[in-house]
């Protein structure tokens, strides 16, 4: 697969696909689909915040920190926070409460890539 360049309107709309989609599995009580939905979300606004702002590209959730933990301290400290938690949505039950932590993170940031 070639490397395409990352495209800013693309990434809004995976990251508003990701959030909806979301939204509807955690109205639905399926709080493992929505955690996950949310966290690339959250992913997904790094990734816009660090093409838009310093025009790189990640290619990994390594790289990515990195970037977060040198230029973008608060964005760092929320993907930090929330990564194990994601990895978990894969061997355990998530809880409404857990995944609403997560969720309303989510939402806050939004304004990130109006």
């Amino acid at each position: 697969m070639k490397d395409v360049p990352v495209n800013l309107d693309d990434l809004k709309e995976n990251i508003r696909e990701y959030i909806e989609t979301g939204e509807d599995a955690f109205k639905k009580g399926r709080y493992n689909s929505a955690s996950i939905l949310y966290f690339k979300a959250l992913v997904g606004i790094c990734d816009y915040v660090i093409k838009r702002d310093l025009n790189l590209e990640p290619k990994n959730h390594s790289e990515r920190f990195a970037i977060l933990r040198l230029h973008y301290r608060d964005l760092y400290r929320i993907v930090s926070k929330f990564f194990d938690f994601y990895r978990d949505a894969y061997e355990r039950r998530l809880t409404r409460d857990e995944v609403g932590a997560l969720r309303n993170e989510v939402l806050k940031l939004t304004d990130r890539i109006k």
